[in-house]
């Protein structure tokens, strides 16, 4: 037996947005009985996803969510079709090394440098690709890790 989940949202592109996109997205793993820990974590990817479009993205009144939950894995969707104030400083936060991201000094860099060094630290993959329609699509993947109530992943 395996259950997939699909949630994909159209949202204004307004911090107000965020809470509500997180909320939801953390009643969906609770749900389906998603461990504590790891529902924080992947609530804080896509908080933190969402605030570099919030911040970033240049013209577009709003942004796309899509999130996809398996049985292994929970892969996040940021999209937005604006234009990025510098999209080769966000690229750079995907090439760094563990050692690298681990040697980081997170009291050292300004406030509008952490977003993408937190979600590489949460996430076991992630990946920025140039959007169809212009923009930047952020796709983050995290393995999903299970409460012992979680029967109908157990029983696979």
């Amino acid at each position: 037996m395996s259950i997939a989940l699909r949630l994909a949202l159209n949202l204004p592109r307004d911090a107000a947005t965020v809470p509500m996109a997180r909320r939801l997205l953390d009643q969906a793993l609770r749900t389906l009985g998603v461990e504590p820990g790891c529902r924080d974590d992947i609530g804080l990817i896509l908080t933190e996803a969402c605030a570099n479009v919030i911040e970033h993205a240049r013209d577009i009144d709003d942004y796309e969510i899509s999130i996809d939950v398996s049985d292994l894995r929970c892969v996040i969707h940021v999209v937005n079709d604006g234009s990025m104030v510098d999209p080769g400083r966000l690229v750079l936060a995907t090439e760094m090394s563990d050692r690298e991201l681990a040697a980081l000094d997170f009291a050292v860099l300004d406030e509008h440098g952490r977003g993408l060094h937190i979600i590489r630290a949460l996430a076991d993959e992630l990946y920025l690709t140039a959007g169809q329609a212009g923009g930047l699509v952020l796709q983050a993947v995290t393995t999903l890790r299970w409460t012992s109530d979680a029967e109908i992943w157990q029983r696979r």
